[in-house]
This record gives structure tokens, C-alpha cells and sequence, in this order.
């Protein structure tokens, strides 16, 4: 037996790290091995030994923390899906948000926030936007209950800033609802085609959207 696999089996520090932290760091290697080939050639055509090379890793670290292909696109998903609400959730805590800061402004910065986050990584993007539709029934259940958190960041948002016409009456969850499809939408679409439109342009088209309604300028 090695001394590496001595010292797991002891639960002894290893190069001044424990088994745990060591599985830790295995696992966050194959998440990020997971975003680079489900975003890039798709999941549906990723294989765990294509995962298991780009991670470094043999296939016996692969079933240490993961069931199946499946469960790894699970958790690519959750920590992306993670990224992407921390983003839009109520930037008060901004050095850019002071006391004279604008309802509108708090909304652009916010969906600033959401597609630079989008732009700066695509390919987790592609996963949760693209390529979790229609794995299973399991991810489609997940998908939705994302989506719903998706929503309460976006009423979260408007509370926050008190925002009191078209998101404060006794409908306001169905029109977050339709917001949030509008911008997911639209974000599909520049992924699919991102040389099609500036980034700007989207922001500008989202924030054109959500504040038609959320200011109450439909009349």
C-alpha cells in the first residue's frame, strides 16, 4: 500500500492537507473539468473518461464523489445557478449603491451584474441555459425550482428598492415570472449567436423590459 493511500485510510495529513480537504480539491476539479466539456461540446455527447482526462484524475476520484454523469451536471448546475443569483440579488451592500442611488439604477446595475457574469463565464451558462433542457425528469424538476428562485430574486429586488407600481400588486409574482422568462430568453439567444449583439445591447433590452413593468410604464 502507498504512503498516500496509507495516510487516507489513517485519515492522517498528507503534504500538510487532510483526506477530506484532498477529495474536496478532487471534486472541485472535476466540477470545473464538467463546465469546461458540457459547455463546450454539450453534455449529451460528454463522456466521464473525456471528464475524468481534462480533470487529471482516473475514474475511481470520479465515483468518490459523484453517482453518474448525471449527478456531476447536477452539481455543475447548482454552483453555477449559485453564481449567477448572488449576482442579482439586491446590490445595497455595492460601494457603487449609495442613499442617492435610483430605483433604476439599483435595476441596471443589477442586470449589469447578471450578464457580466454571463459573459465572464459562457460555458457554465450554456449548462444551465441549454443543456440541462430535457436530460431527465429529475433535472427538470430542478430546472423549475431554479427558476422560481429566479423569480424571488427579481421581487426581491423590487422590494428592495421600493419599487411600487407594476411589481407590488396582487399579480406581481406572474409578471416576475414573465420577466424572468424575457431576460433567460434573451439570454439564450446571445449565447447561441453572441456575436449578434454587443452585450450592452442586452442590457439595455432587458433593463427596457423589466422597468416597463416595474415602474409601471405600460399605458
Amino acid at each position: 500500500m502507498s504512503t498516500s493511500e496509507t495516510d487516507t485510510a489513517t485519515g492522517r495529513p498528507y503534504r500538510g492537507s487532510t483526506p477530506g480537504q484532498r477529495r474536496e480539491t478532487r471534486r472541485e476539479q472535476l466540477l470545473d473539468a464538467a463546465v469546461e466539456v458540457f459547455g463546450t461540446t454539450g453534455y449529451r455527447s460528454a463522456s466521464i473518461d473525456r471528464i475524468c482526462a481534462t480533470a487529471g484524475l482516473t475514474k475511481r476520484y470520479f465515483y468518490e464523489s459523484f453517482d453518474s454523469s448525471e449527478d456531476l451536471l447536477e452539481a455543475v448546475y447548482r454552483r453555477a445557478t449559485a453564481t449567477m443569483l448572488t449576482s442579482i440579488h439586491p446590490p445595497t451592500t455595492s460601494a457603487a449603491i449609495g442613499p442617492e442611488t435610483s430605483a433604476e439604477e439599483v435595476l441596471q446595475a443589477a442586470l449589469s451584474n447578471f450578464f457580466r457574469t454571463i459573459a465572464d463565464d459562457p460555458r457554465s451558462a450554456r449548462i444551465v441555459l441549454l443543456e440541462v433542457l430535457g436530460v431527465s425528469a429529475e433535472i427538470d424538476a430542478l430546472y423549475r425550482q431554479t427558476t422560481s428562485l429566479f423569480v424571488d430574486a427579481v421581487l426581491a429586488l423590487a422590494t428592495s428598492v421600493g419599487i411600487a407600481n407594476g411589481l407590488a400588486g396582487p399579480n406581481r409574482r406572474t409578471l416576475a415570472i414573465g420577466l424572468v422568462g424575457a431576460v433567460l430568453m434573451m439570454t439564450q439567444q446571445w449565447l447561441l449567436a453572441p456575436d449578434s449583439e454587443p452585450l450592452d445591447g442586452i442590457i439595455a433590452g432587458a433593463h427596457t423590459i423589466l422597468g416597463a413593468v416595474a415602474f409601471g410604464r405600460l399605458d
